[in-house]
């Protein structure tokens, strides 16, 4: 957070709000406490050029990746998704107006992604867990219609269905 606490600094500094949208591990850090950490902030800003660079100096200045705030995950978003306004817990970021998708979203976005862990990246599988537990997600066919209602006709590869198979009956024995 206290990335986002600097970013809103900045922004605050030369009298600019930033629009930030958070995704993925940061979302499931701060949204449900759902892990420990997470390597990097997925979000989408607007504006972008400007939220890239204090982004840049928000790096610079922590002696972080230039990536730790990055927009990777916009080729995941798709334009109809509707972004809920909100504040994480205890941060105070008065330059920022942050909002999160649903988390029949995440869950949907996290699916189509379904990437496996490596070295250094925990990969999507925990955050499945969790948010199907969360949402009491009993079977594959209610994972199936949740994202369709996102991305409609979209067949899961057989990888993905069997980690997500394996998953429903850990969380519903």
């Amino acid at each position: 957070m206290s990335g986002l606490t600097r970013l809103s600094e900045l922004a605050q500094s030369e009298n600019v709000v930033l629009e930030v949208s958070l995704y993925g591990g940061a979302l499931m850090l701060l949204a449900y406490d759902a892990r420990q950490s997470t390597k990097d902030v997925d979000a989408i800003i607007h504006p972008p050029d400007v939220g890239r660079r204090l982004a840049a100096k928000v790096a610079e200045e922590h002696g972080w990746s230039d990536d730790w705030l990055n927009d990777d995950v916009k080729q995941f978003v798709i334009m109809t998704e509707t972004r809920h306004p909100w504040t994480p817990p205890g941060l105070n970021a008065p330059a920022l107006k942050i909002s999160k998708p649903t988390a029949k979203y995440l869950l949907a976005m996290k699916v189509m992604a379904c990437r496996k862990a490596l070295p250094g990246h925990p990969g999507d599988e925990m955050d499945i867990a969790f948010l199907l537990k969360k949402m009491e997600v009993r079977n594959l066919s209610e994972v199936e219609r949740i994202i369709d209602q996102y991305f409609p006709d979209t067949e899961l590869p057989a990888a993905t269905t069997s980690v997500l198979e394996r998953l429903l009956a850990a969380s519903h024995p």
